[in-house]
């Protein structure tokens, strides 16, 4: 076969297979508020779940417990099992807030690549040429389903007095919580002991895996 198609043909299999590689993005919303009048610094800490029906000696939980150690180790926190300074009441979930069903309409259309001339002519091409052909529509329906994304972190002390909280959320389509919920961490992370007068709203990145 000719060079020059085995050329042709390669590009167009690497671009159908390659393409861009695009990081998802995910808008994150935050909320943290501090108690007045209360000097709220890193101490030694516990974390345990706020939702008690919830198993905090499940694997998930123990996974995103870690994630959430880490961070607080980072910010100066030190971790103990008994006579903690300050308890990190540690929830996160999913909840269904919206469903949309779209239609929409494609056009027919099918892609032809030969080598010669077509039609039995020159016709002013290449010898090597490509035809398109198309009819009519074809309908289709799709419904996708938006989740709100959540985290919740509170701070209390010794003596059950609340001393900070942030909430995190995100909504979209993924239900993926062993992939989301570490990065609401991350974007929390800032917030610890801090006030917002309202929600802070910005975009975070999903960092792309190293080969």
């Amino acid at each position: 076969m000719n060079r020059i198609l085995l050329a042709f043909l390669a590009l167009i299999t690497l671009t159908f297979t390659t393409g861009c590689t695009i990081s998802p993005k995910y808008k994150v919303s935050i909320d943290a508020i501090t108690a007045t009048n209360v000097a709220v610094a890193p101490s030694s800490y516990q974390i345990k779940a706020l939702d008690e029906k919830k198993n905090s000696e499940g694997l998930l939980f123990q996974q995103h417990s870690a994630k959430l150690a880490q961070i607080l180790q980072q910010k100066g926190y030190t971790p103990t099992n008994q006579g903690a300074q300050q308890y990190i009441y540690f929830d996160y979930g999913l909840d269904k807030v919206n469903e949309e069903t779209q239609t929409y309409a494609e056009p027919n259309i099918s892609f032809h690549m030969g080598w010669g001339h077509p039609f039995g002519g020159y016709y002013g091409r290449h010898p090597f040429y490509h035809d398109f052909y198309g009819g009519g529509y074809t309908t289709y329906r799709e419904t996708r389903s938006y989740y709100n994304r959540y985290v919740t972190l509170l701070a209390k002390d010794q003596f059950n007095k609340e001393l900070w909280r942030v909430d995190v959320s995100s909504v979209g389509e993924s239900k993926n919580l062993r992939k989301i919920i570490p990065m609401l961490l991350e974007a929390a992370t800032p917030y610890l002991g801090t006030n917002t007068t309202e929600p802070v709203q910005f975009v975070i990145k999903e960092q792309a895996k190293k080969q």
